[in-house]
């Protein structure tokens, strides 16, 4: 019985003092609360399970690879589930109620989201390139500020701004013209 409790007194060290990394290490790779938080208590229920077996001075690193690698079979199982699984309660009721076919709704969705990492590939691309063009080109169509207010705060006459801001859309257009009309055209 003694040796038993000593066994419960490791353990709980152990999880008091890695719980939170642990945790850390799953959400981190499945970016997911609920689901982090199962990966590390399995993690630790394997590891309460095999306590005879294991060499305490490794615990740690064994505990953040056996999440690590749950956390990443996770996010692979449920990959083509996650898209569904964004559905707000809300947004799963207006598609019960709507007209709409569930295939058409999650295609639509895709496509949204394939708009949105285009449109995050542009502007990172765009700042690379030129940093004045992207800060003019966020403040104006992001920002939906005055071109004439822009072009005095970043020290411009206004007909100079108009032709920075032209060839910075010609710019865009010429290396995200094909990407663009491909997604448009699905």
């Amino acid at each position: 019985m003694r040796a038993e409790t000593e066994g419960r007194g490791v353990f709980d060290s152990i999880y008091e003092a890695n719980i939170e990394t642990i945790y850390l290490t799953a959400k981190r790779y499945t970016r997911n609360h609920h689901a982090a938080e199962e990966i590390a208590q399995d993690t630790f229920l394997k590891l309460f399970r095999n306590m005879e077996h294991t060499n305490i001075e490794a615990a740690k690193p064994w505990l953040i690879l056996t999440a690590k690698y749950a956390a990443m079979n996770w996010r692979r199982d449920t990959a083509r589930e996650y898209l569904v699984a964004e559905f707000t309660e809300e947004e799963e009721r207006r598609i019960s109620e709507s007209v709409e076919d569930p295939e058409q709704i999650l295609i639509r969705r895709l496509k949204e989201k394939e708009f949105t990492e285009l449109t995050g590939d542009i502007f990172a691309a765009l700042y690379r390139k030129n940093q004045r063009w992207y800060d003019a080109i966020t403040i104006v169509y992001v920002l939906e500020k005055p071109q004439k207010e822009v072009a005095e705060t970043m020290g411009m006459d206004l007909e100079s701004f108009h032709s920075m801001l032209y060839r910075a859309k010609q710019w865009i257009r010429e290396k995200y013209k094909e990407r663009y009309d491909k997604l448009q055209g699905e």
